[in-house]
């Protein structure tokens, strides 16, 4: 009779045939150990196995699991990045507004982006766009309050970095008002600080200590009288009239007011001893924008073409304005009325 014996060794029990002699048994199959303390550590090496085979299972899974879940991820921060670079509301734009279809900030370069905080031009800017930014033509736009006019002048200015490069410039921004300046001021010196461009503030309030950064810089924020008074002397500001490249205009229809007489005598000083001078004129109310832009001309060559004009009603005004007539009786003469209606 074969007996088998079990054996203790570094990997378990195993059972080991042995001849039985003198056995009064009449068994001839395996018998199980009789010994509790074998019967217990057979019992853990069982249990030891079987958890290991668990581990491995759960390994593969967990691997199989991390492989499906990282070709997701790279689908999913795939089509992430590719959403992010289109913009969080470019997929969702209006391709046009009035039959004006609306230009993307991506046709500008990467360094000029972070100057307009909006994924799109709206109507007023986008209609511009081409002539503004494509061309170095004058230019006299007639647009409501809030739709945008400070953009236009923004993209004029990166048209002269965009093409004069490393060259020295000056840009030079005319506004009625003090405060005007210095809320452009304070607004430009922020967004044109990123491209290495400095501004000044020139008004009667600039001393002559201050002078020098005014030389020093590329965009000059002034009123009319001031740089009437800069250039009155043009011969002795010779140098600095060869370095503006670039006049903007805003509310230009001052020109029919008392001031008027000052800013037409400095675009017409500039105009006659600038050196190839370009013109932006902006106004909410000018009612008659085609005798500016036949007064500026197209460019410095073709003085008798007038320049490009646009022209938006209120139609495209933010913000709409409600129109309201009262009448009130009068026992006044009615031709004395409308001699006062009609005077001014």
């Amino acid at each position: 009779m074969v007996e088998l014996t079990w054996l203790e060794t570094t990997a378990g029990l195993h059972a080991t045939p042995r001849q039985s002699f003198g056995s009064s048994s009449s068994d001839t199959g395996v018998r199980s150990p009789s010994s509790p303390l074998i019967r217990m550590r057979a019992g853990r090496a069982n249990a030891q196995a079987s958890e290991h085979d668990f581990e491995n299972n759960v390994e593969c899974h967990t691997s199989s699991n991390r492989e499906i879940l990282a070709s997701h991820s790279v689908e999913i921060s795939s089509v992430t990045r590719r959403d992010r670079q289109r913009g969080p509301f470019q997929q969702h734009l209006p391709m046009s507004i009035r039959g004006i279809v609306l230009v993307s900030v991506h046709e500008l370069p990467d360094k000029y982006r972070s100057i307009f905080p909006f994924p799109v031009f709206n109507a007023v800017q986008s209609k511009c766009f081409q002539s503004v930014y494509k061309t170095d033509s004058n230019i006299v736009l007639a647009a409501p309050t809030g739709s945008g006019k400070t953009a236009i002048m923004e993209l004029a200015i990166c048209r002269l970095l965009n093409c004069l490069k490393d060259e020295r410039f000056k840009v030079i921004y005319q506004a009625p008002t003090k405060s005007l300046c210095s809320e452009k001021f304070r607004d430009w010196s922020r967004k044109f600080n990123t491209l290495g461009l400095q501004c000044a503030e020139l008004t009667g309030d600039t001393d002559h200590t201050q002078l020098r950064s005014v030389q020093n810089s590329q965009v000059i924020i002034t009123t009319p009288e001031k740089w009437d008074s800069m250039t009155r002397k043009w011969k002795d500001h010779a140098r600095l009239m060869q370095l503006v490249k670039l006049f903007l205009i805003d509310e230009v229809h001052i020109l029919k007011e008392a001031r008027g007489a000052t800013l037409e005598a400095v675009v017409s000083r500039m105009k006659a001893n600038g050196s190839n001078v370009r013109f932006i004129a902006l106004s909410a109310t000018v009612p008659n924008s085609e005798d500016i832009a036949t007064w500026l001309g197209r460019d410095s060559v073709n003085q008798h073409v007038p320049a490009h004009r646009e022209h938006f009603g209120e139609d495209f005004r933010p913000v709409k304005l409600q129109k309201f007539v009262y009448g009130y009786h009068s026992h006044a003469n009615d031709f004395a009325f409308d001699k006062m209606c009609t005077s001014k």
